[in-house]
């Protein structure tokens, strides 16, 4: 894969202004440029802004397909939180965590991660994402478009409980909506089943994985293939090199825990949030996950799983009802839970 030292640069540089163990990313300083500044605090509001019209478009979508929304579940009617148990559920989790994620000001966290991992206009960023947060999926988009940035989204349709979970409803789908209402121009560059080995099976009710893979067929994208993890892991480096074109990849950004991404060994437990400066030891084993292949290139990662840790590094609520307006909710301190 072709990789520069300027991602490198990017990653140590990151890690400098990190203060002793459980320091806080202290917003960037732009080279003491007022006008900088102004102008980084201007993509991470226009990001929050796209990330607002974007759950207004999702939740359109969901009532022209009329899928019912439960309010008790999605109080701020967001239209991107999906049920407790579905033929698409590949493990549990909590519905709280998933609000949580739908709020836009994660658009502007992301946005702040990947300034401070040095991407720019034009630069390709690798995207990892499971179906299980797809307010996180949505952040990270939102983030690229307010960068002028070009993701390579590869997307595995498990999820886990109250995810995007619906059958004919998933972050491909809300994507597909965004892109023809033009909101968002991305496409998703490839999908995989999801679920157990990133094969399909495990899922709650459907232990052979038959419904996952029949919705990533029914995606009609490209499928990630290969007969073992390891494999379907080294088959995402090579679409993410292939559609980078000869560019170096300037950040990888993880969401979710699917097992291509977040690997199957036990450093990925100890794999802090957000931008990552520390990281454990790195395990040589071919199921490591996407997260340590591009750390062992040098490529800065961006690592959004644990909602309430997330939230609490970047000054956001959990579980607000209601939504915080956009601009309404400036986090004093973006950072990575060590």
């Amino acid at each position: 894969m072709v990789f520069s030292t300027r991602s490198r640069l990017a990653l140590v540089c990151a890690a400098l202004v990190m203060a002793g163990a459980g320091a806080v990313l202290k917003a960037p300083r732009a080279s003491g440029s007022i006008e900088r500044m102004r102008a980084r605090a201007a993509e991470q509001h226009q990001a929050t802004q796209v990330m607002a019209r974007s759950l207004e478009a999702i939740r359109g979508e969901r009532a022209r397909l009329r899928l019912p929304l439960d309010q008790a579940v999605d109080p701020n009617r967001t239209g991107i939180i999906g049920d407790e148990f579905t033929p698409l559920t590949t493990s549990l989790g909590e519905a709280d965590a998933k609000r949580t994620s739908a709020n836009p000001a994660f658009a502007r966290v992301v946005t702040f991660y990947l300034q401070a991992a040095g991407v720019g206009r034009g630069d390709v960023v690798a995207v990892g994402a499971s179906g299980s947060f797809p307010g996180f999926v949505l952040a990270t988009l939102c983030a690229a478009r307010a960068l002028e940035l070009e993701p390579v989204i590869i997307y595995s349709i498990g999820s886990s409980m109250y995810g995007a979970n619906l059958p004919g409803f998933t972050f491909v789908d809300m994507l597909a909506r965004l892109r023809a209402d033009g909101v968002l121009p991305y496409a998703i560059a490839a999908v995989s089943p999801g679920g157990d080995q990133d094969g399909g099976a495990g899922v709650l009710f459907d232990e052979d994985g038959e419904t996952l893979v029949a919705e990533a067929r029914r995606s009609g994208l490209p499928m990630v293939e290969g007969g073992t993890l390891a494999a379907r892991i080294q088959w995402r480096l090579r679409a993410y090199e292939t559609a980078a074109r000869g560019r170096p990849i300037r950040a990888f950004v993880n969401i979710g825990g699917a097992s291509a991404s977040f690997g199957d060994t036990s450093s990925s437990l100890e794999v802090p949030n957000g931008l990552v400066s520390r990281w454990p030891a790195m395990p040589l084993s071919p199921t490591r996950g996407l997260i340590f292949e591009f750390a062992a290139r040098g490529v800065p990662v961006i690592h959004l799983l644990h909602v309430r840790g997330l939230a609490k590094d970047n000054g956001l609520p959990y579980d607000p009802v209601p939504l915080p307006a956009p601009g309404r909710q400036e986090p004093a301190e973006a950072g990575s839970h060590d």
